[in-house]
């Protein structure tokens, strides 16, 4: 589920709530990042219950909206290709979203049919015209006749319909948005990265294959394993990484080494120092991305300029120790 770019994120997040005093000891921080990790893969499957549960109760709008016949079959067609989605019918039955659903006690129904209405509302009203829903299809039906005929199908034209609606209205969605910063600062922090991998997992449904749906974490994954090992390295070693790179910081202006920086530094030294197989040249890139994501605007170019100086001295030292061909450089 998660990648080693994501991994160092919260592993920065991690380690920086143990600087400023948020866990208690070595050990709380690592439980930490697996508690924030958790949270993340449950925001994931709380969107895709989300589009379930959506699609569940347009359908049950849906069928009320047509019995009273106050709107034409044209009019509910937005509303139609939701309650009827065959990307939804499809995750419904998809063993990784089941088995998660259940192991993280979904139940949209019982516990929050007020937030899916006050969505249903925003996306599918009818009362001033054609619905965002209704706009979202037509646009869609244009980008549908430049398709090649072999590439078109029912279960297609629903994947792009419902992945339109995901990525540019659900996800984005303030009321749903909002029901989820309130209740985690995970989720809060999460937020977008989640919303792209759920339009991922859209873009990439196949009918042919029963799990789509990531199949979730484990601590004893790879990059998990990455995670883990890069924190306890800088843990455990962090005075005398600290003291590496302060030594190198003589020429920078106190002002421009702000507490974020001063921890993506120490992270990066960490890595550079105990993971032979990364590439120098990769883990510079992933701290200047860091820095981008995290820090003020010129910190990015900060960050560059130390590390740069940082591995150019560990070379010279001979503390870089690289296996394989061209991974100092």
């Amino acid at each position: 589920m998660f990648n080693r770019r994501y991994i160092r994120e919260k592993a920065v997040q991690a380690y920086y709530g143990f600087v400023q005093g948020g866990a208690e000891s070595a050990l709380s921080c690592q439980k930490n990042l697996l508690a924030g990790l958790d949270q993340t893969a449950s925001l994931y499957y709380l969107h895709i219950s989300f589009l379930v549960s959506l699609s569940e109760y347009a359908q049950e709008r849906y069928e009320s909206m047509a019995e009273r016949k106050r709107f034409s079959e044209a009019q509910l067609e937005g509303l139609r290709m939701m309650a009827q989605n065959l990307a939804v019918e499809h995750l419904k039955k998809d063993p990784n979203y089941l088995l998660n659903i259940e192991n993280y006690k979904f139940n949209w129904k019982d516990r929050q049919t007020d937030l899916i209405s006050a969505v249903f509302n925003d996306l599918f009203n009818l009362q001033e015209g054609p619905s965002i829903a209704d706009k979202v299809l037509e646009n869609l039906k244009a980008d549908w006749e430049q398709k090649p005929e072999s590439e078109k199908s029912d279960f297609e034209f629903h994947r792009m319909f419902l992945r339109k609606m995901y990525r540019r209205k659900i996800g984005p969605n303030p009321i749903l948005r909002s029901y989820c910063e309130e209740r985690s600062l995970y989720w809060e922090s999460d937020y977008e990265s989640v919303t792209v991998w759920v339009s991922t997992l859209i873009a990439q449904m196949s009918p042919e294959r029963l799990d789509n749906v990531d199949p979730g974490w484990s601590a004893e994954d790879e990059a998990v394993v990455f995670g883990k090992t890069l924190l306890e390295k800088t843990l455990l070693h962090q005075d005398e990484y600290n003291d590496y790179v302060f030594a190198r910081l003589q020429n920078w202006k106190p002002e421009r080494i702000g507490l974020t920086e001063k921890v993506l530094l120490c992270m990066a030294v960490s890595e550079f120092l105990n993971f032979p197989s990364i590439p120098v040249k990769v883990t510079l890139n992933e701290y200047i991305e860091l820095a981008k994501r995290f820090c003020v605007a010129d910190s990015a170019a900060f960050i560059n300029g130390v590390l740069n100086k940082i591995a150019k001295d560990l070379a010279d030292e001979k503390k870089l120790r690289k296996s394989g061909r061209g991974l100092i450089g």
